[in-house]
């Protein structure tokens, strides 16, 4: 298995996949350091640039798709709450991913997609109730379905992303 590849099945070092439920003085302590690690982390210059990279995406994307008819052919404006939803899915990414191509549907929900050529694109929909709609084209092979993103970015999805970069051109 590629380092993508197990990095993806484990979770992203800036948004810890695992929920805590420990409580007491001991569980605040361990949820302080892991926070004070992940801002330690996130002023690594590499690990900030590309997860930067990714919100000046959907910044930029939303800035553009912010009223409706943005496209001329009656879309809605973007949906803050998939706007926000998306945010979180980029911070839950790991940080091995490669930095997507983000973009607005015209139905307002926040498309983030990956592609290496052609017949190998990866696309996921967020919308603003943290549904995740999610196609895939890998090569002669094809994948979708929806998945809901509540704390963590569902295996399927983790697969797709790792599917188009770690098995490509090793069929289908």
């Amino acid at each position: 298995m590629s380092t993508l590849a197990s990095t993806l099945t484990s979770g992203g070092l800036l948004a810890p996949m695992t929920v805590s439920r420990g409580v007491g003085p001991d569980a605040d302590a361990v949820k302080q350091r892991i926070g004070e690690v992940c801002e330690h982390l996130w002023e690594s210059v590499s690990l900030r640039r590309v997860t930067e990279m990714a919100w000046v995406e959907l910044a930029d994307a939303a800035s553009e798709a912010s009223i409706a008819n943005w496209d001329g052919y009656g879309a809605k404006a973007v949906d803050p709450l998939a706007y926000r939803e998306a945010e979180r899915f980029l911070a839950a990414l790991p940080t091995t991913t490669p930095v997507p191509d983000v973009s607005v549907d015209p139905d307002g929900e926040v498309s983030i997609s990956w592609n290496t050529e052609a017949d190998w694109v990866f696309s996921v929909s967020i919308g603003g109730t943290g549904r995740l709609t999610y196609a895939g084209l890998f090569g002669t092979g094809k994948a979708h379905g929806t998945e809901w993103f509540i704390t963590h970015i569902p295996a399927a999805v983790l697969g797709g992303i790792t599917r188009v970069f770690a098995s490509r051109g090793a069929g289908a």
